[in-house]
C-alpha cells in the first residue's frame, strides 16, 4: 500500500464523527471518552469536575441557651402538689396562653396591633383569670396554689389586661414596650414552682 493511501485512510478515520471523543454531562461531573482508532486501544474515561456553584448565604440562628437538664437532675423548684385533674387543667390552661401568646407575637410582627391587644384581652387577661370556677371543683387548680404563686399568675392577667388596653389603641411602640411585663411573670413563676 502506498504511504499516501495510508494517510489518506488515517485521515478520514480522524474526521469521523466522535473520533476525536464524546462527552457527556452527568450531574456533579463531565466525563470525556477518548477513543484512538489507529492503536485500537480501550476507551479511556477521563471526569473532568464540574464547575461549582456558590451555595445561598446561610442564615445563621441566634445562640441558644444551654438545654434543659434531664430529668433525674435535682430541681430545686417548689414542687405543688395537685391532683391529676387539677394538674390537666393547669397545664391545658398553660398550653393555651403559650399558643395565645405567641399569635400575639406573631400580629404584632406583621403590625396587626389591635388584633393582638384582642387576643391579649379574651385569652390572656383578667377576663379569663376566673374560668376554672366553671370546672369541677376538684379541677380547679387555684386551691392547691400558694399564695405568692397565685399572686404571680393574677399579675400575668393584669399585665396582659395592661397590654390589651394599649394594644387596641394601635400603639405598636408602647405595645411592644410592654412585651417584657406581658412574659415576665409567666418566667418567674415557671422558675419558681413546678406541678410535677
Amino acid at each position: 500500500m502506498k504511504p499516501a493511501a495510508v494517510f489518506l485512510g488515517l485521515a478520514c478515520v480522524v474526521l469521523a464523527p466522535g473520533a476525536l471523543g464524546t462527552t457527556q454531562a452527568t450531574g456533579k461531573a463531565v466525563v470525556v471518552k477518548k477513543a484512538v482508532a489507529a492503536k485500537k486501544k480501550p476507551v479511556v474515561k477521563k471526569t473532568v469536575a464540574a464547575k461549582k456553584t456558590t451555595p445561598a448565604k446561610m442564615v445563621q440562628p441566634a445562640p441558644v441557651a444551654l438545654p434543659a437538664a434531664p430529668d433525674n437532675f435535682n430541681d430545686e423548684r417548689e414542687l405543688i402538689r395537685m391532683p391529676s385533674p387539677a394538674r390537666l387543667a393547669l397545664r391545658a390552661e398553660m398550653r393555651d396562653r403559650m399558643a395565645a401568646l405567641d399569635t400575639v407575637l406573631q400580629r404584632l410582627n406583621e403590625g396587626r396591633v389591635v388584633e393582638a391587644g384582642q387576643i391579649a384581652q379574651f385569652r390572656l387577661g383578667v377576663a379569663v383569670w376566673w374560668n376554672h370556677t366553671k370546672l369541677p371543683a376538684n379541677t380547679q387548680p387555684e386551691q392547691y396554689m400558694p399564695q405568692k404563686m397565685q399572686d404571680l399568675a393574677l399579675d400575668g392577667y393584669m399585665a396582659a389586661s395592661d397590654f390589651a388596653t394599649v394594644a387596641l389603641t394601635g400603639d405598636q411602640q408602647t405595645a411592644t414596650a410592654m412585651l417584657p411585663q406581658l412574659t415576665g411573670s409567666c418566667a418567674q413563676c415557671h422558675q419558681a414552682y413546678r406541678i410535677r
